[in-house]
């Protein structure tokens, strides 16, 4: 699939995709979970017309070429950190170096001719490139990822960025919310299929949670912002990397995440050790890991709970209370 995605960011390069963007400055309080547009971080910015038809640009270059909206979202916030979307041309004696562009692309680095440098179709076509050639990009924190690219002198400055450019790709990407990132109302399906054992069932009155049924290495994403608190393996074997059975207690490889006060989500049975660490901020969307069966599990499947002040509820009436609808076939 990589090899399609840039033969098609070639294509882009060469061609003009042609945007319109109405006369737009924004300006919006912080959202607690979903960024709100004009949101990074804590802070809060405001956009130009020509600073949007940029960010557009960036995120349809990629829609175009089939980059995963992680892909986007990393593009935007190394844009917003480099030119704050601006598609700078040479500013004489306070230019850095030969930096040119939205992403400050250098032509004696092998990027491009300055003019085809300060084409923002150009510019994220490169972009793209660089970053679908970095092994298992998509499991790399947004810095890390970023920096692979850039080799910037300052890495984690686009950190902040984080929040306002998954709301720009929001805005401009179409089917944002089923393509991993997150709905108007801050969540999302960590993953997409059929619900099995359901929440409590007669015949299982300590299962806390629901079991999603989907193939093994599935994606599982953040159902919301927030910050990691449990990365770690509990199967009573001490063994997560291989697949546990109904006699292995534990989750396996899990995660747990805390959200707003008192509310937490917890993914468990990975089949490897988990994407993020405890203490990570992640984003609606994000990836934490893949589904396995370790721990205590006959099968494959996410076993997904949601959790109000400790206590476990229905995570099915849970997200439709959020506008997400997860499966009850089989409850």
């Amino acid at each position: 699939m990589t090899g399609r995605v840039l033969a098609a960011l070639t294509a882009l390069a060469v061609g003009t995709v042609f945007l319109c963007v109405g006369g737009l400055s924004v300006l919006t309080a912080p959202a607690a979970a979903c960024p709100a547009l004009g949101t990074s971080g804590s802070a809060t910015v405001s956009y130009t017309t020509e600073q949007l038809r940029n960010a557009r640009i960036i995120i349809t270059v990629g829609e175009h070429a089939r980059v995963p909206p992680r892909g986007r979202v990393i593009a935007v916030a190394v844009a917003l950190q480099e030119s704050r979307l601006h598609n700078l041309p040479h500013q004489g004696r306070d230019n850095d170096r030969d930096s040119l562009g939205l992403f400050q692309q250098r032509p004696s680095q092998g990027w491009g001719t300055p003019a085809q440098l300060t084409d923002p179709n150009y510019a994220a076509s490169a972009f793209y490139r660089r970053l679908l050639r970095i092994p298992g990009w998509e499991r790399l924190p947004l810095t890390a990822a970023a920096q692979r690219v850039q080799g910037s002198a300052y890495p984690d400055a686009y950190a902040k960025w984080e929040p306002a450019a998954t709301a720009l790709v929001l805005r401009y990407t179409t089917g944002a919310a089923a393509k991993g990132l997150c709905a108007t109302t801050g969540w999302t399906a960590p993953v997409r299929g059929p619900v099995g054992s359901g929440f409590r069932p007669p015949d299982r009155p300590g299962h806390a949670g629901v079991d999603i049924i989907v193939p093994r290495k599935t994606v599982i994403r953040a159902a919301r912002a927030g910050t990691v608190i449990t990365s770690k393996c509990n199967a009573s074997t001490g063994n997560c990397d291989v697949d546990g059975s109904p006699a292995v207690k534990g989750c396996g490889w899990y995660v747990e995440i805390a959200h707003t006060t008192g509310l937490t989500t917890r993914y468990c049975h990975m089949v490897t050790r988990p994407l993020v660490t405890v203490g990570q901020t992640v984003v609606a969307g994000q990836p934490l890991g893949r589904v396995g069966s370790s721990g205590n599990s006959s099968g494959p499947h996410l076993h997904f709970e949601t959790r109000v002040n400790g206590d476990a509820v229905d995570p099915i009436a849970f997200m439709a209370a959020r506008g997400i609808v997860l499966s009850a076939a089989g409850r």
